[in-house]
C-alpha cells in the first residue's frame, strides 16, 4: 500500500519530507498550493475483532502528534524540523490532513466499525482525518493491474477501473467485497485531491438518443413513426386492447406506416 500511495502523491506533485514508524509526511511542491498530508499506516489484521484495540491504534497518531511539544518531542515537532522556512511552519495547523491506512483481515470491516471510523474522522483536533481500510488481497490485485498497464499513469488506471459499471452494481449489492474495485472506490472517496478522469466523448448524448438506445429494436421504428406523425398513439392503444397476436399487430402497424 505504501508503494501505491507514493505513486498517487507523486502524481499530484507531493514530495515525502519526513518518515518515522509507519508514518510519512508529504508536502505539495507547487509553490501556489499549501497542502500537507500525514500518512498513518496501521496494521489491524490481528485485532480485527477487538474494537477497543482498534480504537487505541487509531488514537495513537493524535496522542503522539503533539506529545510534549514544549520538550521538543512529538510528531509535530519532528515535522516542523523538516521544514525549510518559517512561513511553512506557520501554515501547518490549518493545512494538514491525515490519511489513516488501516490494514484489516479478509473480512469487510467498514460496516462493522462504521461508527468508530466516523468518530475518528469527525474529531476536531489538529488535522482533518480520512480513514481508508484495505486488505492485502486488494493491494496485491491492484499492484498487478498497475504493472499490466505501466504505460499509463496511476490516476488513468484507477479511473478506468472505476468505470466498470457491473462492478459498481455488484458492490452496491454486496457481492464483491474485498475486491480491487472496492479499494479503488475507497481511494477516490478518501483521498481528497484524487480526481476521477472522465472519459472524453466526441459528441454530447441527447435525451432522444438515450430513449432510443433504451428501446427494444422492434419498437424503435414505431417510436420514430409516432414522432413523425405517421401513426397516432391512440391507434397503438386500440391494438393493445384487441385479442390478436403480436405478428398480426406488426402486420397492421406496417400497413399503417405505409399508408401514412
Amino acid at each position: 500500500m505504501n508503494e501505491i500511495m507514493n505513486k498517487l502523491f507523486e502524481q499530484y506533485n507531493f514530495a515525502k519530507t519526513w518518515e518515522e514508524d509507519n508514518r510519512m509526511f508529504y508536502v505539495n511542491t507547487d509553490k501556489n498550493v499549501v497542502s500537507y498530508f500525514i500518512l498513518n499506516f496501521i496494521d489491524c489484521t490481528n485485532i480485527s475483532d477487538k474494537e477497543e484495540l482498534i480504537r487505541a491504534e487509531l488514537d495513537k497518531l493524535e496522542e503522539e502528534y503533539i506529545d510534549a511539544e514544549s520538550d521538543k518531542k512529538g510528531i509535530k515537532y519532528s515535522i516542523i524540523n523538516s521544514f525549510k522556512t518559517v512561513q511553512e511552519i506557520s501554515q501547518i495547523d490549518k493545512n494538514t490532513s491525515a490519511i489513516y491506512l488501516v490494514n484489516f483481515s479478509e473480512e469487510n470491516m467498514l460496516t462493522k466499525y462504521r461508527n468508530l471510523i466516523y468518530s475518528i474522522e469527525e474529531s476536531p483536533n489538529y488535522f482533518k482525518r480520512y480513514i481508508l481500510p484495505y486488505t492485502e488481497k486488494q493491494v496485491v490485485g491492484l499492484k498487478n493491474v498497475l504493472s499490466d498497464y505501466s504505460d499509463k499513469n496511476i490516476v488513468e488506471i484507477l479511473s478506468e477501473l472505476a468505470d466498470v459499471e457491473e462492478n459498481y452494481y455488484s458492490l452496491m449489492n454486496g457481492t464483491n467485497y474485498n475486491s480491487v474495485y472496492e479499494l479503488v472506490i475507497r481511494l477516490f472517496s478518501k483521498i481528497p485531491f484524487l480526481q476521477y478522469k472522465f472519459k472524453a466523448t466526441s459528441d454530447d448524448i441527447s435525451l432522444e438518443k438515450m430513449v432510443k438506445d433504451a428501446l427494444a429494436n422492434d419498437l424503435v421504428k414505431y417510436d420514430e413513426a409516432i414522432k413523425a406523425n405517421k401513426i397516432e398513439i391512440e391507434d397503438l392503444i386500440e391494438l393493445e386492447e384487441i385479442a390478436i397476436t403480436e405478428k398480426e399487430i406488426d402486420v397492421i402497424l406496417n400497413k399503417l406506416m405505409e399508408e401514412a
